[in-house]
């Protein structure tokens, strides 16, 4: 969910939104600077803009796709997140928990294209959509617990895509895997060269808009409502972990020397 953050334009137009007239809805990720950092003005605007969409009822299916070529989202904006306090961390994660959501309660088959980095939140984001498509330069990692501070909201997610061992790997150690590795663990449905991502997912998103928009509609209200109880509770609980996480000096710390040397390799 971490990664350092180029200056933000707080504004609510945070993705371009396309929609083709087959009723495919193109979100490309534009308002986190050129690695689609995400602080909690960016999420709460792509939030309004996902929770506008799903009242389109022209809307057949949605693929989502970062803007730049290093990352799909880089993660939440660490200089926002080394300033926090306990009440005001509960904000920012429920800022992040509510734009993971509104990707999930879309009412349409969602596709994510991923290529670059997919980092904390990104790959929180990849996991509430339907289908995850990679390209081979993709990367998946969940570096929270190298700043001081927990994985939490959507990382519940990963367990029913790469399995409870896997998913606490990710989320232990913060190390990253490959495309390759994603595939192979389940995390990504397909792995296809850089220049072909968009025209796969544009294909699979055609081919379901051909489909019954009712018919559709109802399977995704099933698959909503047949998920594992505990994945509601879990991701309120975590935002509450979040939180107490700030009690400890430890965040602010970890964060703001991670930024100063940083910072002192940029300067070299």
């Amino acid at each position: 969910m971490n990664t350092p953050s180029a200056n933000q334009h707080e504004n609510t137009t945070t993705a371009r939104i396309d929609m083709a007239p087959n009723g495919v809805a193109t979100v490309t990720l534009t308002g986190g600077g050129p690695l689609n950092i995400i602080s909690k003005a960016t999420a709460e605007g792509l939030s309004q803009q996902l929770r506008a969409l799903a009242k389109n009822s022209d809307v057949r299916a949605v693929i989502f796709i970062g803007s730049g070529e290093k990352t799909f989202i880089g993660g939440a904006d660490l200089k926002e997140l080394a300033k926090l306090q306990p009440a005001t961390a509960r904000t920012f994660i429920a800022a992040l928990d509510e734009l993971c959501e509104a990707a999930r309660d879309l009412p349409v088959p969602s596709i994510c294209a991923i290529q670059g980095w997919c980092i904390g939140v990104g790959l929180e984001l990849a996991a509430v959509c339907d289908i995850r498509i990679a390209a081979e330069n993709a990367q998946f990692v969940m570096p929270e617990v190298k700043i001081g501070i927990p994985s939490v909201i959507q990382g519940a997610f990963l367990s029913r895509l790469v399995g409870e061992g896997r998913a606490r790997w990710l989320m232990l150690t913060g190390a990253h895997i490959d495309a390759s590795k994603a595939e192979q663990w389940g995390l990504v449905t397909e792995v296809v060269p850089v220049a072909a991502l968009m025209p796969t997912a544009q294909a699979m998103a055609d081919d379901m808009a051909q489909m019954s928009a009712s018919g559709m509609r109802a399977q995704k209200r099933v698959l909503r409502t047949s998920e594992a109880p505990y994945l509601d509770s879990a991701v309120q609980h975590s935002v509450e972990i979040f939180g107490s996480a700030y009690e400890s000096e430890d965040p602010g710390r970890v964060m703001n020397e991670f930024l100063t040397r940083k910072h002192a390799k940029a300067s070299a």
